[in-house]
């Protein structure tokens, strides 16, 4: 049976993430596990293979204007040959894994990332500069957004799940007589 260590530390995540080079400076990691049990991890995207070496070089492929079209002569990119040398990067895995943080929700996030820290997406919120502007000031936008916040909150609270199944149930109708409905239940005891 063959077993693999899981790394926590910040040289191994900066290999994998591309931002050293390998091999990592060492590290006191200790914990391990079972092949199998990495390989899982690695598939559910918890952790990623640790890089052993990672090899550099250029390779020839089909131009991506011309396509290796026999009647175009002239292609800037490949000068007619229908080839060009591109430059490729190749890790290779080793056995162990390492726990990297999740890929940001915004593709274009430039922030710094954060060690091991999870991407969590942000939510709507009012805050006191929208009330300002929407009472005080009295901005229009401002107010549509408070009130269509107020209108997610109640939808939140009315449904719940995939499936949007209602968690409150309906009025009973106005009935005089047993003192059920709006105008008449004033929440005596039965």
């Amino acid at each position: 049976m063959s077993f693999s260590r899981i790394h926590y530390c910040h040289g191994q995540e900066a290999v994998v993430l591309g931002e050293q080079e390998p091999p990592a400076k060492k590290c006191r990691c200790r914990k391990i596990i079972s092949l199998a049990d990495a390989t899982s991890l690695v598939k559910v995207g918890e952790a990623k293979w640790v890089v052993k070496e990672r090899k550099r070089g250029e390779k020839s492929v089909i131009c991506r204007l011309c396509r290796a079209d026999a009647e175009v002569k002239n292609c800037a990119q490949c000068n007619g040959t229908g080839k060009q040398t591109v430059s490729f990067v190749e890790d290779i895995p080793g056995l162990d894994i390492v726990y990297t943080s999740s890929d940001p929700v915004d593709e274009k996030e430039t922030k710094k990332r954060k060690w091991l820290a999870p991407k969590t997406p942000r939510v709507a919120t009012i805050e006191e500069e929208h009330i300002y502007l929407a009472y005080v000031e009295g901005l229009p936008e401002a107010a549509e957004r408070i009130e269509e916040y107020g209108r997610l909150i109640i939808d939140a609270r009315l449904f719940v799940g995939k499936d949007r199944v209602p968690t409150i149930k309906p009025e009973p109708a106005d009935n005089p007589e047993t003192g059920e409905g709006r105008n008449f239940d004033y929440g005596r005891a039965i």
